[in-house]
């Protein structure tokens, strides 16, 4: 306050400092008796009374400017508390929206996990007791009812893997396989089963499988032929006349991955150029009606793009209308490894730990039609106590059983490895049917050595065996 004042009065000088010299020189003169005026200090008085005003004023002026000031700045801090109250509301409410999202994500996942489960575990058993059927020496009329039921089901494994797959696509959820399998078996089983569809529309069907392909690659066999049967199925709903025509060619060869196209040509109906963008959309397949009339599910097309993609590939098509299309996809896969490059299977006495008593029936006789010695176990926690009681060379483990899931005796039988200084662990492969995203590094992290998902056909066994023999060999040498 004191340096304001002072301010003021300076203010004050400096402004009127003109007048109030002449003014003082004037009354300082002393008057003729040697004597200064007493109008000197009636003078001095209204200055100093002029300064008090003009000290006053500034004051309250000041006092306005800072009263105006404080209101402003508690407007201020009031609005900056309300925009705080504002946020932290809007930071409670995201919070538990994210809460409700990952609960909800959560739910939605164990659905799929378990609806995926509960579908493909029969679908398992189905393709394990027609296995088991086409070996039988039936007679001729007994194969070809094994044929069509081989061909119904192959379609409706098709067809659900399809919604379950999307679903998981969607939700960033789905996971590839890597395993060993015969690429050239694979191909024909779809060329067997598509030249025969395509006999009942008097459609020729055309295959040309280049042989420069290694015979083994690693990588999702399902799902590889899952897009070819997707490309396969829409080029026999559409086409009415003509010709189907599979290719399959190496484009190019390094020392462990080889690249290579598929394309699915037909004399069909073509795709106008307008439609040809959206065409990997859910649900657009050009002509709507002809769709409706031809069936299927809408999802072809779509799961076969992400799929396209989730394996990092690439997928496009080439049409005219009226004179029919070419689809194709290019995916790089690893080089698998021949049965007979691995000597001295070590793999002979088998736990296999299934809670599904056709599942248990199928794999039994399968792998004991091998060879090798099987030992059951219902669940997780008789498995562990199997495991305490015998050596075994391998374990195929479900995930989802009662009294005690895969994961948990999968850990369980590490431990007490881990305990006993095991040198040699034994061999552990989940055998599941969620193929939720995350599952595999989870069985991995549990201490399992390799993951399958089912459908899977125990006549590829032994390719398998291979693939983790081979990594098992790898690991021993870098120790």
């Amino acid at each position: 306050m004191v340096n304001y004042l002072l301010s003021v009065v300076l203010t004050f000088l400096q402004t009127n400092a003109g007048w109030l010299n002449a003014l003082f020189i004037d009354l300082l003169q002393p008057s003729t008796n040697g004597l200064f005026s007493p109008l000197i200090f009636i003078v001095l008085l209204l200055v100093i009374a002029v300064l008090f005003a003009f000290i006053i004023k500034n004051v309250r002026q000041q006092g306005k400017q800072n009263r105006r000031l404080l209101h402003l700045l508690e407007d201020r801090h009031k609005l900056i508390d309300d925009h705080k109250i504002d946020l932290e509301k809007n930071l409670k409410t995201m919070t538990e929206l994210k809460e409700k999202a990952e609960i909800a994500n959560s739910v939605k996942t164990k659905f799929l996990a378990n609806i995926s489960h509960e579908i493909r575990t029969p679908l398992n058993g189905i393709v394990g007791l027609l296995a088991m059927a086409k070996k039988i020496n039936a007679p001729v009329e007994i194969q070809l009812i094994h044929s069509e039921i081989d061909m119904l089901n192959t379609k409706l494994i098709a067809m659900t893997n399809d919604m379950l797959d999307y679903a998981k696509l969607e939700c960033n959820m789905l996971q590839l396989d890597q395993l060993n399998f015969h690429f050239h078996n694979e191909l024909q089983e779809i060329i067997a089963s598509y030249r025969s569809l395509a006999k009942e529309k008097n459609l020729e069907f055309r295959s040309h499988v280049d042989e420069e392909i290694p015979i083994y690659l690693k990588g999702d066999a399902s799902r590889l032929k899952q897009i070819i049967n997707n490309l396969l199925s829409n080029a026999l709903k559409f086409t009415s006349s003509g010709y189907i025509n599979l290719k399959a060619e190496l484009i190019a060869e390094e020392r462990d991955l080889v690249h290579i196209k598929i394309a699915v040509a037909d004399s069909g109906n073509g795709i106008k150029k307008e439609d040809q963008d959206k065409i990997w959309e859910i649900f657009q397949l050009g002509d709507g009606s002809y769709t409706r009339n031809q069936g299927g599910s809408g999802l072809g097309l779509t799961i076969s793009h992400k799929l396209v993609e989730l394996m990092e590939g690439e997928i496009g098509l080439e049409s005219i209308e009226e004179q029919g299309s070419v689809f194709w996809f290019t995916l790089k896969l690893a080089k698998g490894i021949a049965p007979n490059l691995i000597e001295g299977n070590t793999i002979k006495h088998i736990l296999l730990a299934e809670d599904n008593l056709i599942n248990q029936k199928v794999s039994l006789q399968s792998l004991r039609g091998m060879g090798y010695s099987v030992d059951l176990a219902a669940n997780g926690k008789i498995a562990v106590e199997k495991f305490l009681e015998n050596d075994y060379d391998l374990i195929l483990m479900d995930i989802q059983m009662p009294e005690m899931d895969g994961i948990t005796a999968t850990k369980e039988i590490r431990e007490i490895e881990c305990e006993q200084s095991v040198e040699n662990p034994v061999l552990i492969i989940a055998i599941t049917a969620n193929s939720i995203k995350d599952d595999r590094q989870k069985c991995l992290e549990a201490g399992m050595n390799e993951y399958i998902s089912k459908p899977f056909n125990l006549d590829k066994f032994p390719l398998i065996v291979t693939q983790l023999l081979a990594q098992k060999a790898l690991l021993s040498s870098s120790k």
